[in-house]
């Protein structure tokens, strides 16, 4: 549930969005302190967290990302617009449908199992 906005377009466009990723669950994250220290010491009983000397470094946390987990590669890097030559002469370019296509398959059940986030800013 939507408890942190009234406004339906956005309710409505995450919900269309937890249809197609299938979380197990949807939290709507409030900025409050209280979820700050939970989600917090989540991390930290999952172990992508370590909390820091609280005397020398109060409320920081140590964390590392996975090497597995790598951010950009070029090949499967694409630029999607409606000109090829929009996206430039050293980048890949794909048509913005056929990728908005292939992507939404990928997308599909890529959340069973977790929990999606929704932060607002």
């Amino acid at each position: 549930m939507a408890g942190t906005t009234n406004n339906q377009k956005l309710i409505d466009w995450v919900a269309e969005w937890e249809e197609i990723l299938q979380p197990d669950a949807v939290e709507w994250c409030d900025g409050s302190e209280e979820e700050y220290n939970r989600l917090c010491q989540l991390l930290v009983d999952a172990g992508s967290f370590r909390k820091l000397n609280d005397e020398a470094r109060p409320n920081s946390y140590f964390a590392l990302s996975d090497p597995a987990d790598v951010a950009r590669v070029e090949d499967r890097t694409f630029i999607a617009s409606e000109l090829e030559i929009d996206a430039g002469p050293t980048n890949h370019w794909r048509n913005p449908a056929e990728l908005k296509e292939e992507m939404l398959a990928l997308y599909r059940g890529a959340m069973k199992g977790r929990t999606m986030y929704v932060v607002p800013f």
